[in-house]
């Protein structure tokens, strides 16, 4: 099955990690911020494909991004629903988050730059 896109105008609450104040040091970054020239959705795919393996718990992926200079940090992040009612927010505050991978960014590519929109998270489901 292949995820789909959707907006992320919903209630819900989505822990985003902050990135690091200070992104531009010597030592190319903060530890925990994959840097990438260009982040594409297969890199973010590949990210979710590989933690599902251990987390089959996840319902969703949120993927969120924030800019800061000339960097673009990008979340990505696994959601568990804990209701089992269609139509409910992505996750809310009895559902598990786990924050899977961390990219700092010089580019966003095409494909994920158009699933981003003017929004700065997006869901996978």
């Amino acid at each position: 099955m292949i995820p789909t896109i959707t907006g992320a105008g919903r209630t819900g609450k989505l822990v985003v990690m902050a990135p690091d104040p200070d992104p531009g040091t010597d030592d190319g970054g903060s530890p925990g911020w994959r840097q990438v020239e260009t982040l594409g959705v297969a890199d973010v795919v590949m990210s979710i494909l590989e933690a599902r393996k251990e987390m089959p718990w996840a319902s969703a992926a949120a993927v969120s991004r924030q800019r800061r200079g000339s960097t673009t940090y990008v979340q990505v992040s696994l959601l568990e629903r804990s209701s089992s009612s269609p139509g409910s927010g992505p996750t809310d505050a009895d559902g598990r988050i786990q924050v899977i991978a961390g990219f700092a960014a010089r580019q966003i590519g095409e494909e994920l730059a158009t699933a981003f929109g003017d929004k700065d998270v997006v869901i996978l489901k």
